[in-house]
């Protein structure tokens, strides 16, 4: 009997043909002796068991941040790796504590130093971006209250002219008829034609006005009411009536009530007056008839001229003349040496201007027509 290497035994006197024999029964037939010893040795045969060594379990400690039960997140996988939407894949976001793992694993530092760096900068940010806000906030304030301020200086000027329309007092500035830089006050209650005239001719020397200024003169009387006593301007005719003037009838219903008088600071101290005209014609007949006596009506507010001229040895009445000025036509009363002291003109059939400088008249043009009134 020979020992195989699996502890069978197979007998050495058999043959290989026997053996083979023995071993491969045939169909129906029932097994062999051999076969049914080894199926007693195999079962007998104890086979070592296989032995899987492990390691003893390491001890890990958690340093992440968040919850310790929470899953890490992934790392970031490039686009050819990330599962697609369709496959039903889920891809990570990319969150602050992933910069922070990054940058302890390549800096080199623990998470408390990585999170106290982080809040650092924040804290810088912080402060810049803080000063940016407040100097906006402050123009938006400051802003707000020049638009405010402004609104409200708008109404009160709103509510002043307003206030000044409907009082009996606004009518003591009138600038409607022509503009003047200055304007003042005059009463002309209980005064003689003489002495009226001479306290107006004396505004002439006392006027401090700059060269081209006009001074506007409002006659004034005061007029008792509820309140006590208002000063009311006067009409164009009181105003003759107070001076004394003897203007025809005609004369003075063809004009309007309200009137401009003023000095003009040119070469001189010219007197101005500016009447709006009501009928032009009476207007213009009544001005023919009241030629003669206007200079003597008039002065010292105008220079006074002699009623009588000499010219070419003979002594002759003095008259107006005609003349042009401005490409208008002027009715102007000369002196012996040919310089106009007085004339008078209707530029338009509404508007009659008195005047005694030449210089004066271009600028009532030009201030008329700055205020479409010409």
């Amino acid at each position: 009997m020979k020992i195989m290497g699996n502890d069978a035994i197979i007998p050495n006197d058999q043959n290989a043909e026997g053996a083979s024999k023995a071993q491969v029964p045939q169909a129906g037939s029932t097994p062999a002796p051999l076969e049914a010893d080894i199926g007693d040795i195999l079962k007998g045969v104890k086979l070592p068991e296989r032995r899987i060594e492990t390691s003893a379990p390491q001890s890990q400690y958690d340093t992440t941040l968040a919850d310790p039960e929470r899953a890490m997140p992934k790392p970031l996988q490039s686009p050819e790796a990330a599962p697609s939407s369709s496959e039903g894949g889920i891809v990570s976001l990319h969150t602050l504590k992933d910069d922070l793992q990054h940058v302890v694993q390549t800096n080199k530092i623990s998470y408390v130093r990585a999170v106290a760096l982080e809040e650092e900068r924040r804290q810088k940010r912080e402060v810049v971006a803080a000063p940016k806000r407040d100097r906006r906030l402050l123009t938006r304030f400051v802003l707000t209250g020049l638009l405010v301020g402004i609104g409200v200086l708008a109404l009160l000027a709103v509510f002043f002219v307003q206030q000044e329309r409907s009082n009996p007092q606004s009518g003591i500035v009138r600038q409607e008829i022509l503009f003047a830089e200055q304007t003042v006050q005059f009463p002309i209650d209980n005064q003689a034609p003489g002495d009226l005239k001479r306290t107006i001719a004396s505004a002439r020397t006392a006027g401090s006005l700059t060269l081209g200024a006009i001074l506007q003169i409002i006659p004034v009387r005061n007029v008792e009411t509820e309140e006590g006593e208002v000063p009311v301007p006067v009409t164009s005719s009181e105003f003759f009536a107070a001076l004394g003037a003897r203007a025809p009838e005609g004369l003075v219903r063809a004009l309007g009530d309200s009137f401009f008088f003023g000095i003009h600071t040119v070469d001189e101290n010219a007197p101005i007056m500016i009447i709006p005209v009501v009928s032009y014609e009476r207007a213009l007949a009544g001005m023919r008839d009241w030629e003669e006596l206007m200079n003597a009506d008039l002065e010292p507010i105008f220079t006074q001229l002699p009623t009588q001229k000499l010219a070419e040895n003979l002594v002759t009445e003095r008259s107006f003349d005609d003349m042009v000025i401005r490409n208008y036509d002027v009715r102007a009363l000369k002196d012996d040496a040919g310089v106009v002291q007085l004339y008078y003109s209707f530029p338009t059939r509404n508007v009659l201007i008195i005047a005694e400088s030449q210089f004066s008249f271009a600028e009532i043009l030009g201030r008329l027509r700055a205020d479409r009134r010409l």
